[in-house]
């Protein structure tokens, strides 16, 4: 037994922050960030709390997938920074929705819905769960250090959200990481109250060596492609269309090219939403299943990579008419 995508939903935050916005405070221009990345603007959170977005994309999907919480067996919720330490994310979401299933958050970095994915299938084949929500969120605009223009430009904030439930539709799956603690590091905020800590507070920003990032990231999406297409007893061209975490256009030209994939198949709203780290892919998703792109049968393969450093690929069959 396996999973199929019941539902879709995500949310955003109202305030749009666009190239010529950032250039008011940075030394850059919309030419220089979008000519290197494909980036013309990002949603960024203001009065609301991420919270609040991530229940209406949970209430939205459910909607979609004409479920109730109360229907939900497990809860799954990716993201680097919820608004409290304590309770999860998932937590809260569960609580908003009326559900009393068993609720955690899963930090993947921007792998964080496909594992979510991968963690929702075991549960599924192992008969310990029917239907699971899974929530992405993540507020990438308190991570990073908006004096960098090497990070601040790149990220946006986000909330998505998917129901998957018991049937057919998953086919391959694949999830690997190359250790790494340097090159995408996010420091932890040390406290405030021990007599007995002895580390310095590192400052509080992301930190990308961008040129290594490239590098691991052309590298592992190709080979993560190449791995869950012959896990799935397919080719890359029979893939109908392909979801990929919203980084960097370049570096998705770059690890697609490999394959020669046509790229009218690759779905992108990098230039309108940023880098949403985990929640990239989940937005891509519930917008273009809401524009009644994927049509029943089709088949979406699911690429990302991310801090740790973690990568990955699912391939779903599309079952909703």
């Amino acid at each position: 037994m396996s999973f199929y995508i019941a539902g879709t939903g995500s949310a955003l935050p109202e305030k749009v922050v666009t190239n010529d916005d950032l250039a008011q405070f940075l030394d850059t221009s919309d030419e220089w960030i979008y000519t290197r990345t494909g980036i013309r603007r990002r949603h960024v959170l203001t009065h609301e709390k991420l919270d609040e977005l991530a229940i209406r994309s949970a209430q939205i999907a459910l909607a979609d997938a004409g479920v109730t919480g109360a229907d939900v067996d497990l809860i799954l919720c990716a993201t680097m920074r919820g608004d409290t330490y304590t309770p999860s994310l998932a937590c809260i979401v569960g609580e908003a929705i009326g559900s009393h299933a068993p609720s955690f958050d899963l930090n993947a970095a921007c792998v964080g819905v496909l594992y979510c994915m991968e963690v929702a299938d075991s549960f599924i084949a192992s008969g310990k769960a029917k239907t699971v929500l899974i929530v992405s969120a993540e507020a990438m605009s308190k991570l990073v250090d908006w004096t960098d223009r090497s990070t601040c430009v790149l990220f946006g904030d986000g909330t998505g959200a998917m129901v998957v439930r018991a049937g057919e539709g998953r086919l391959a799956g694949v999830l690997s990481t190359n250790p790494d603690s340097k090159v995408i590091r996010m420091p932890n905020f040390e406290g405030l109250n021990s007599p007995y800590n002895v580390y310095e507070q590192e400052k509080l920003a992301m930190h990308m060596d961008g040129g290594e990032v490239y590098k691991f990231a052309v590298n592992a999406m190709g080979r993560n492609i190449e791995e869950v297409c012959e896990r799935a007893n397919l080719t890359p061209a029979q893939i109908d269309w392909y979801l990929p975490h919203q980084a960097n256009v370049r570096i998705i030209d770059a690890s697609l090219k490999k394959f020669k994939i046509d790229k009218s198949k690759v779905l992108l709203n990098i230039a309108d939403c940023g880098n949403m780290s985990a929640t990239s892919v989940m937005v891509l998703l519930d917008e273009y299943a809401k524009k009644g792109t994927f049509r029943k049968g089709e088949k979406l393969l699911f690429v990302a990579f991310g801090g740790g450093l973690t990568s990955g690929a699912v391939i779903v069959e599309w079952k909703k008419d």
